[in-house]
């Protein structure tokens, strides 16, 4: 008899207990309101989130699995705890929304756009090498035009003076030819002069004479100044 009431005992102890546990579970309210306290989100892959959660009532239930995420495969819902849903970033970039629903409650709708940070890295940094590069090609560039235009600016320079100098030697050697005939014709003419003028020599003394009757001559004989000058005679010098 006595065991009897202790096996009534023990089936009555773990039925307690079951609609204890049958109470916790089934005791609390469903949430009837859902926000997800924030707007835009961004992670980057392999990155575990915590987006805070406001729940009305405060002990509502709610379960990750009432949450819908437009694509599985950039982002995973872990798991609620302590009012804060867990998220999981994947291998996989995109753009996701991220909403609670449940029967008639609804919550707002979230993005989150998952990017790999590094790559992204890796290309800013390519993208900003090549910027400066193209830069200094383009400096390069100016400066090599500049280098040329200055360049053009001293030949034009140096082939004005240099055509100057040209102009100017023209214009001396031409001036000196013209010297230089001048010259020739002046000794010509001198030269002719003196092979064609006529003088008078007396028949005693070294004088020649332009005029006949200087010096009281008698009969002078008339050669030309070159002759007289090759025979030794000089110029008088009162007719000359």
């Amino acid at each position: 008899m006595k065991g009897k009431v202790l096996k009534i005992l023990k089936y009555m102890g773990f039925g307690f207990i079951g609609l204890i546990i049958i109470g916790i579970v089934f005791g609390k309210p469903m949430a009837d309101e859902i926000i997800i306290n924030e707007e835009n989100i961004t992670m980057d892959i392999h990155q575990s989130q915590q987006v805070a959660l406001t729940v009305h009532p405060d002990d509502g239930l709610l379960s990750e699995d009432d949450f819908e995420c437009s694509d599985t495969e950039i982002i995973k819902i872990e798991e609620i705890k302590d009012g804060k849903l867990i998220l999981k970033s994947l291998e996989k970039e995109g753009l996701v929304t991220l909403q609670y629903k449940k029967d008639d409650v609804k919550s707002n709708s979230v993005t989150i756009q998952v990017v790999n940070q590094q790559a992204l890295a890796m290309a800013k940094a390519k993208e900003k090498e090549e910027a400066e590069k193209k830069q200094a090609e383009e400096i390069k560039q100016q400066e090599n035009a500049k280098k040329a235009e200055e360049q053009k600016k001293s030949d034009k320079k140096k082939k004005s003076e240099q055509a100057k100098k040209n102009a100017a030697q023209t214009a001396s050697q031409h001036s000196s030819s013209q010297s230089n005939k001048s010259s020739s014709t002046s000794s010509s003419n001198q030269s002719h002069h003196t092979n064609s003028a006529m003088v008078y020599i007396p028949k005693t003394g070294k004088k020649y004479h332009s005029n006949a009757n200087c010096s009281n001559m008698k009969n002078p004989s008339q050669v030309s100044l070159s002759e007289a000058q090759s025979r030794g005679f000089t110029a008088c010098k009162k007719c000359y």
